[in-house]
């Protein structure tokens, strides 16, 4: 029983630090869009990818016409003969397998590039933000753009056009934020 006093009374003093905390939101999809830099990013990597998938084709279309070859010639070999040719054929389907996991995988060299191109930026619109969060006194920042799931968020409190404009001071006019959010919130001060 005391523990259970003691977790409502826990609960409660939670509650009144957490009411008393302020809370905005960034969509980090619509910053992003805006950068030049991110634009840039994406149109280098998806060439890079082109690139590679051209690569990983036409390994599969020559490995494609030498299995046909084997396949049209194998009556006319040894045994032997048949069996050293299966065995380049399954090494060479097993480079183009490891070649496709070290363009691809996991670990692969798309998710390094991107993390390479994608992060800096990444950073940059963290500082961004933290940057308007504490000029404004926030103690929380929610991403609109990541998988968190808000299903009605109030414009009044997105602080993204305040981050495009500290990454992009050259603009003074923002453009028009898509996704019905439209106004800003200068200078306003947001309790929950």
């Amino acid at each position: 029983m005391k523990k259970y006093i003691s977790f409502i009374a826990l609960f409660c003093c939670l509650m009144t630090t957490v009411s008393a905390q302020r809370f905005c939101y960034v969509d980090t999809h619509y910053v992003l869009e805006n950068l030049p830099e991110y634009t840039s990013a994406q149109n280098r990597l998806q060439s890079q990818t082109d690139a590679w998938q051209k690569e990983l084709e036409l390994k599969k279309e020559n490995f494609a016409k030498v299995q046909a070859i084997f396949e049209a010639e194998k009556i006319l070999m040894t045994p032997e003969q048949a069996k050293e040719q299966e065995k380049k054929l399954t090494d060479e389907a097993e480079a183009i397998r490891k070649l496709q996991d070290k363009r691809y995988g996991p670990l692969g060299d798309l998710i390094s590039l991107r993390k390479t191109m994608v992060k800096p930026l990444q950073d940059q619109i963290y500082n961004a933000t933290k940057q308007v969060a504490d000029k404004r006194g926030y103690s929380f920042v929610f991403d609109k753009g990541s998988d968190l799931i808000m299903i009605y968020t109030d414009p009044k409190f997105d602080i993204s056009r305040e981050v495009l404009a500290i990454l992009k001071p050259e603009t003074n006019s923002s453009p028009a934020k898509t996704g019905g959010n439209t106004k800003t919130n200068t200078g306003s001060k947001n309790k929950k």
